[in-house]
């Protein structure tokens, strides 16, 4: 083996270590970087740990220099045989660094490197992925075009690909937690455990700057269960959420068994329990948010929901995770009814009354799917204007490439123009389609067998008449009940269309006819039995031309046994679809002409999807090619076509959104399988990008963006007014070399853009061009900044004062004190009596009551009841039967069995609740006698739902008297609030030069 390759085999293993290592030195001096990686962020604290001779007077010398040259010198004073040093990653350009560290005459450097936090897009590209490793290398921008990965090992190389990652279905998958049928969302016992392991991963990735939340679950819904007094299997009369019922009413919930739906008592009884039972699947994400807060409330929580729309029994109706910042979903896949479709028409009727939140959503999931099949279904679901976008494990481009040339054109595209709808809310179309959770209760009332939407007469001609919007190019927008009863659809829509519903809420009935009677149009689809006075019925009920024959194989199917559900496809194609929908589109469309209510714009070819969005100078209308084949007898064939498209111009100017450019108000295109066509219509000829005389603002008070510039530009119109509105941009900083500091995509908001970019202690001095780009028509506006960086920069470089902690950490243990009052000292074997002691003595002034038990007594899971055992989820999974009642379960199902916050004192060789922390990653740097956090100093970490469900604790560690004083001393500073004039203790000298 040659030098060159052992060094490269020497470092990968350092790089590649999952434990503390240090670097190579020159004599007795180490160092260490304690978060054990070598890739960090412009957003984060670098920590390089010095372990010295000996604990005598001295000074530090340490010299930080990029692969530019630059030398960036640091003087600190030490005391110590170990001192934590700090490095602000938001003071250092991104690059690739060396830090040299002197003490005498000892020498000892090791490298690092920095990556810019900004993502290239405001648009998110979220990749679900498999990808590990160095195959993660290929997901960013430069590569796949992703700026988000749901996985389980986010590690560095996503750092260096400039990609955001989360991990993803943290508590598990599947309808219960851990697939056990015992287990629903309205039990406690089930929602906390489920907590617990969303907070340990918020614990685990809280010290990465990448990580910007925690993604919990998988298709989620409220249980069935086997009722022992009927023998049938079902929905209905779930313990859980009867026990729930009971607590907030005190009086038993009512047994669908024996609602009789001519009595309206038992009808009003039935409505009010069904509608109230929506709630349970929020209230779990609620609890599970506010675990995730706890630990660090910038994170942000999310769970996969959308995907089960019509199962109102199983708890879902308009979005279930209302309490979360993010709407987070997937279909509605192409393998059902209406194929291709599928996903876009769940997405619309999962989003139903819950448009003002950023939705990101999946559309397609199967490996086997076609870049064809990809890259429709990808627009379909863009067009509607979401804010992200999700492709699947099965076609991860890094390990399957089957789909890739379509996730290149669609992420490229959509990285370029989706930030208008970052930066602009949902248009709603002149037309709506009424979903009716009155309907399907009443329905439900006398058939307790109807459980999901999909299956209701109202569910099997929504379809078509989504499909007939589809073909008139217009949009129908869902909405509820809710919405027409509190004005939404009076103030926002010319009409709306009832699909074969049987009843309505008198609310809502008279709210139609309000409606109708305001000048409205209500149409009634299908088989609709509701009466509304105004109300045009259309007379087509919609049905697949081959229903009989359907009806007939699939009870062939289920007799056979052998799960041939393919023999349908023939029958079930999008064009056999399309074909059932036709004359109720017909019929639609004549009631539409007669109200003057038009198109989104004008096209000879059905298969063309058309949505319209917009807001003040500027819409948007989309065109995208679902031209399904019917020649064929594969449910999800499509194929190219031609269609002339006249756009409603009226005076406007026309732009090519995708490629920037003008284009012509009428013209006939060739459209590809699955294509998408954008054009921007304005209400005047873009003239020019003026953009503001940019200001660098330096600060070095602040930890977050010390240094920034701040600019701002706004598209113009040709005679020099603002053309207000959402308009895509391209922004380039270039630095005084002439290299791209930064190249982003952005939109403006009402034609302004208003932008702060960060900068470094170490970017060259000289003038900066800031180059905007509109991507309409490709205009183009220019500034000038001069940017003189300071020939000192003692804020780039700290040293902990006291223990060691996280950043932030204080917070934490100030508000520890705050809300805990009655806690558990548990020591480790080591002498630590007058440590817990000490303790005891300083928290008592602040209503801090400390029993003190040694951690032996303690160390063994918690016994748990019988009621508990049954539907009990922990830390980890566990199956159904696993969990019994008593002591014998695995700590991390059941937890320690100690009640109520502790503090935890020793070490993890002495201390066995303290190395369970440490190996569930509750701890942020890893102890590790003669290592970290060094000899004669002490260490603090703070944790949530690590020792049990809810319970807080404090790790109190020193590997020595010395060390342990240090963070009892720390902790009390913290409690009391005693923050130190800088966080860290600043240079006694430093210096930045560029290399001579």
């Amino acid at each position: 083996m040659n030098c060159t390759i052992r060094k490269m085999v020497v470092m990968g293993l350092v790089l590649m270590s999952g434990t503390l290592t240090w670097a190579q030195a020159a004599g007795p001096l180490k160092l260490l970087l304690p978060l054990v990686r070598t890739a960090y962020q412009t957003n984060e604290i670098i920590d390089v740990t010095v372990q010295r001779a000996a604990a005598v007077p001295g000074e530090l010398k340490v010299n930080l220099s990029d692969s530019s040259g630059i030398q960036m010198a640091f003087t600190f004073p030490a005391a110590r045989a170990v001192e934590h040093l700090h490095m602000n990653g938001a003071l250092l350009r991104p690059g690739k660094y060396t830090v040299t560290v002197a003490d005498g005459a000892a020498t000892a450097n090791t490298e690092f490197e920095v990556f810019s936090n900004i993502r290239k897009s405001s648009y998110r590209l979220v990749n679900w992925g498999t990808a590990q490793g160095k195959d993660q290398l290929l997901q960013g921008a430069d590569g796949f075009g992703y700026n988000l990965f749901y996985g389980q090992a986010p590690g560095d190389e996503l750092i260096r690909a400039g990609v955001d990652a989360m991990g993803v279905c943290v508590m598990s998958g599947a309808h219960q937690m851990d697939l056990r049928m015992e287990c629903d969302w309205s039990d406690p016992y089930v929602t906390r455990g489920g907590t617990q392991r969303v907070a340990k991963k918020a614990f685990e990735d809280r010290s990465r700057g990448n990580v910007p939340g925690v993604h919990f679950y998988d298709e989620p819904g409220l249980t069935w269960w086997k009722n022992p007094a009927t023998g049938e299997f079902g929905p209905h009369g779930i313990p859980a959420q009867v026990r729930s019922f009971e607590a907030a009413f005190g009086r038993l919930a009512p047994d669908i068994t024996k609602i009789d739906p001519k009595n309206p008592a038992d009808v009003a009884a039935w409505k009010h329990w069904a509608t109230w039972k929506l709630g349970f699947m929020d209230s779990a994400w609620k609890e599970s948010q506010f675990g995730v807060s706890y630990v660090r409330p910038d994170m942000i929580s999310l769970t996969q929901s959308q995907y089960g729309f019509s199962a109102f029994t199983d708890g879902y109706y308009f979005n279930v995770v209302r309490s979360l910042p993010i709407i987070s979903g997937h279909g509605g896949y192409h393998d059902s009814s209406p194929g291709y479709f599928n996903p876009s028409y769940t997405l619309e009727m999962a989003r139903a009354r819950d448009l003002t939140r950023d939705c990101w959503y999946m559309p397609t999931w199967f490996g086997v799917t076609t870049p064809d099949e990809f890259r429709l279904e990808q627009n379909l679901s863009f067009q509607t204007g979401v804010e992200g976008m999700i492709t699947p494990p099965e076609l991860d481009p890094s390990r399957k490439p089957k789909a890739l040339e379509a996730i290149l054109e669609c992420n490229k595209a959509m990285a370029r123009l989706g930030t208008i709808f970052t930066t602009m809310p949902i248009t709603r179309p002149p037309v709506a389609m009424l979903y009716s959770i009155s309907d399907l209760i009443e329905t439900q009332t006398a058939d307790h067998n109807m459980n999901y939407a999909s299956g209701s007469e109202q569910g099997k001609c929504g379809v078509f008449t989504y499909l007939a919007g589809k073909m008139l190019q217009q949009q129908f927008l869902p909405i509820v009940d809710e919405d027409v009863v509190d004005g939404t659809l009076a103030a926002n829509h010319k009409a709306i269309i009832l699909p074969s519903i049987r009843y309505l809420d008198p609310a809502v009935a008279t709210a139609l006819e309000d409606f109708a009677a305001g000048g409205g149009l209500v149409l009634l689809a299908g088989d609709c039995k509701v009466q509304i006075k105004g109300a045009v019925n259309l007379g087509v009920n919609p049905a697949l031309p081959d229903e009989k024959t359907i009806d007939k194989l699939i009870e062939e199917i289920k007799k056979d046994g052998k799960g041939e559900w393919g023999r349908l496809d023939p029958y079930q194609t999008v064009a056999k679809h399309f074909q059932g929908t036709e004359p109720l589109a017909k019929a639609i469309k004549a009631q539409l002409d007669k109200a003057g209510i038009k198109p989104i714009f004008g096209c000879d070819a059905s298969g063309i999807v058309a949505t319209r969005q917009a807001e003040g100078d500027i819409e948007y209308l989309f065109a995208v090619n679902a031209t399904p084949d019917a020649a064929s007898q594969s449910r999800n064939a499509m194929k190219a076509t031609s269609a002339t498209i006249a756009l409603p111009a009226d005076g406007k100017t026309v732009y090519d959104a995708m490629q920037g450019g003008p284009a012509k108000a009428k013209e006939k295109y060739d459209f590809g399988c699955g294509q998408m066509r954008v054009f921007a219509l304005t209400s005047r000829p873009i003239g020019a990008v003026s953009v503001a005389t940019p200001a660098i603002t330096n600060d070095l008070t602040q930890m977050k963006n010390p240094i920034s510039l701040r600019l701002a530009a706004t598209v113009l119109d040709n005679k020099g007014g603002v053309l207000s509105g959402s308009v895509p941009l391209r922004i380039r900083l270039l630095d005084p070399k002439g290299a791209t500091r930064y190249d982003l995509f952005r939109a403006t908001k009402f034609g302004t853009i208003e932008l702060e970019l960060p900068l470094a202690a170490n970017d060259p001095a000289g003038e900066w061009k800031i180059v905007v780009t509109e991507l309409l028509n490709n205009t183009e506006g220019q500034a000038i900044v001069r940017y003189q960086p300071a020939p000192k920069c003692g804020a780039l470089a700290g040293m902990t004062r006291r223990a060691a902690m996280l950043g932030g950490e204080e917070a934490n243990l100030f508000r520890f004190a705050r809300v805990n009052h009655a806690v558990t000292i548990v020591k480790g074997t080591g002498d630590y009596n007058a440590a817990a002691e000490r303790l005891q003595k300083i928290l008592a002034p602040w209503g801090v009551k400390c029993a003190i038990v040694n951690a032996a007594d303690v160390n063994k899971p918690r016994s748990l009841t019988e009621v508990e055992a049954s539907t009990w989820v922990g830390m980890t999974f566990a199956g159904s039967g696993q969990i019994k009642p008593g002591e014998g379960n695995p700590l991390t199902v059941a937890g320690f069995a100690i009640e109520g916050p502790v503090i935890l004192l020793g070490t993890p060789e002495d201390n066995p609740l303290i190395k369970f922390l440490a190996d569930q990653k509750f701890l942020p740097y890893a102890p590790k006698t003669g290592e970290f956090p060094g000899a004669g100093r002490g260490y603090l970490a703070w944790q949530r739902d690590g020792i049990g469900k809810g319970q807080e604790s404090i790790t109190v560690i020193g590997y020595d008297t010395d060390g342990i004083s240090e963070a009892v001393g720390s902790l009390y500073e913290a409690v009391a609030g005693l923050d130190p004039l800088t966080p860290w203790t600043l240079p006694l000298a430093n210096s930045i030069k560029a290399a001579q």
